[in-house]
């Protein structure tokens, strides 16, 4: 079942909300409250008052539990932009958009997952399990060892080549 809520003409930038919308979208609703509830911005505290009265219109109207929701998609459009007059020198004027925004968001009830047992596996086939991990274990090591010893020979050769170049420019430069 999907439940919407719609907030209207708000007085703020669709480009300022839609990054905090990018960061809520699929999340359950319980996170996204306790998230939204010490937010800084100003967009913050006006998508957590959407997403609390989306949850309630769920609860109260569907009898759905809030703790089984989550949001499916949410969206910012622009609404009508508010244009004023801001009087400037000889009698010009600038124009000033006063941009609002149309917030919409749909939750879904997720169902709470069954937990699956998982089969237990018999004491000849962990002991096989514990020395394949052994063997791969000791593979490794030794593959590790020589590679490190070539990189730190070949770290010497280049240290060399260039200690050789800078004293040469030395000599050639006096």
């Amino acid at each position: 079942m999907q439940i919407t809520a719609k907030a209207k003409f708000i007085k703020i930038s669709p480009k300022k909300v839609k990054p905090l919308l990018k960061e809520i979208r699929n999340k359950p609703t319980n996170e996204v409250l306790d998230a939204l509830r010490y937010s800084p911005h100003k967009a913050g505290q006006l998508v957590r008052k959407l997403i609390a009265s989306a949850v309630a219109n769920a609860y109260n109207n569907y009898n759905l539990d809030k703790d089984n929701l989550r949001i499916k998609s949410i969206v910012a459009d622009a609404g009508p932009t508010y244009k004023r007059r801001w009087l400037r020198s000889r009698g010009s004027a600038d124009l000033i958009l006063k941009r609002t925004t149309n917030l919409q968001v749909v939750l879904e009830e997720v169902l709470p997952q069954a937990k699956t047992k998982t089969k237990a596996k018999s004491p000849a086939i962990k002991k096989e399990d514990d020395a394949t991990k052994s063997d791969k274990s000791a593979e490794n090591k030794e593959k590790s060892q020589p590679q490190s010893q070539e990189k730190t020979i070949d770290k010497k050769s280049q240290k060399s080549k260039l200690d050789v170049k800078k004293i040469f420019r030395r000599t050639t430069n006096k």
